[in-house]
């Protein structure tokens, strides 16, 4: 009971952060699943989707050890300015991941996925894509007015994961139930243009922090 109410007087970024800290560990166990999934059907496709998850996840923590130390910084401004950094190299972060994306979706067009699997792993893919896109709408949706640069990091990477997870999703039902030419150009473009989409949010990061660094500082 104690718990519940110090997590009640929490402030709204206390309470993200220790959301964070719990959900980091889900997603963890959701890339190690594709990790093993990778393997064991095997999958260049699975492999790629578990890296990204698992760069994702070092970069939750890393945004989460970095929150604590910025919270001993009296200075409010000097605050303001580590929150700016790491929001800016997680937007570095997403357009390198999306450069990557773009080069795996590219070969997923010329050469296809070949991710032959039983029916019942494709509803566990599915299952991991409901989760992750339901975590992104909902922080979208409550923090939207949250501007602190840390936060709105957290929301624009776990919207990032959730485009993948799109992707990974529609290439093991259309290699499952779909086995056909078509199937390998479909699943092409939408890495290709999920990829474009994942670069477009690291620059929107980049380009649109330093105009609020201008007008703040």
């Amino acid at each position: 009971m104690k718990k519940i109410n110090k997590i009640l007087k929490m402030e709204k970024e206390q309470r993200l952060m220790l959301i964070l800290k719990y959900t980091i560990i889900i997603n963890f166990l959701v890339a190690v699943t594709k990790f093993v999934l990778a393997i064991s059907i095997p999958s260049l496709w699975f492999s790629v989707n578990a890296g990204f998850g698992f760069v994702l996840i070092i970069s939750r923590l890393w945004t989460l050890k970095s929150y604590r130390k910025i919270r001993k910084i009296k200075n409010k401004q000097n605050q303001l300015i580590e929150e700016y950094k790491i929001y800016l190299k997680n937007g570095a972060m997403l357009i390198l991941l999306g450069i990557m994306y773009f080069g795996v979706s590219s070969y997923m067009y010329f050469y296809g996925t070949n991710t032959y699997m039983h029916e019942y792993i494709t509803y566990l893919v599915a299952l991991m894509a409901f989760y992750s896109i339901g975590t992104a709408i909902y922080g979208i949706i409550k923090y939207k007015r949250n501007k602190n640069p840390l936060i709105k990091s957290i929301k624009l990477t776990n919207f990032a994961n959730a485009l993948t997870h799109i992707v990974l999703t529609q290439v093991t039902l259309l290699d499952t139930f779909e086995k056909n030419y078509n199937s390998r150009m479909i699943n092409g473009y939408t890495g290709i243009a999920v990829s474009l989409i994942i670069i477009l949010v690291g620059l929107y990061m980049i380009l649109g922090m330093q105009k609020q660094i201008k007008a703040k500082l």
